[in-house]
């Protein structure tokens, strides 16, 4: 799909602010409000936009612990380490993963209420997985940017 500059200034708003209510966004971009929420509603429908979501605060769901685990597979496993990947993938623990390259074959971020929680989410779920070679978990001190825009080029936003 291509998007022009007005699709990638609606991008920009909407990152930094989703609830941006039509009226605003438009007057924003220079366009009507029929014009915006054609072009919102193409970009949903091409996938450019993925979805809507709410970002939470981690401390007050009492999730004190970010860990980031690198997981490496035995060679025989690299040729289905998605799949092996995936029953990780299905834990709520999980908050992003990433295939990397490196010493490491996937990075995953893990948020877990404690250290206790994250070394039983370690040994039950993670060091069950079949093929695994290694495993390295660095635990975040501070978080001190988090869920960031994306970056978008070629616009002078407004």
């Amino acid at each position: 799909m291509l998007l022009d500059k007005f699709d990638l200034q609606i991008l920009y708003h909407m990152q930094k602010n989703s609830r941006v209510k039509l009226a605003e966004l438009a007057e924003k971009v220079c366009l009507s409000i029929s014009q915006c929420s054609r072009r919102i509603t193409r970009m949903e429908e091409e996938g450019v936009i993925r979805g809507y979501s709410v970002r939470l605060s981690s401390k007050d769901l009492g999730l004190a612990i970010t860990a980031m685990v690198f997981i490496s597979f035995e060679k025989r496993m690299m040729l289905s380490p998605r799949e092996a990947m995936s029953c990780l993938l299905a834990h709520d623990e999980v908050i992003d993963c990433h295939v990397i390259t490196g010493t490491y074959d996937f990075i995953i971020k893990v948020k877990v209420e404690s250290m206790e929680a994250l070394s039983n989410f370690l040994s039950r779920v993670v060091g069950s997985v079949d093929g695994i070679r290694d495993i390295a978990s660095h635990i975040v001190m501070e978080t001190l940017k988090e869920n960031g825009p994306q970056p978008i080029y070629g616009i002078n936003p407004r």
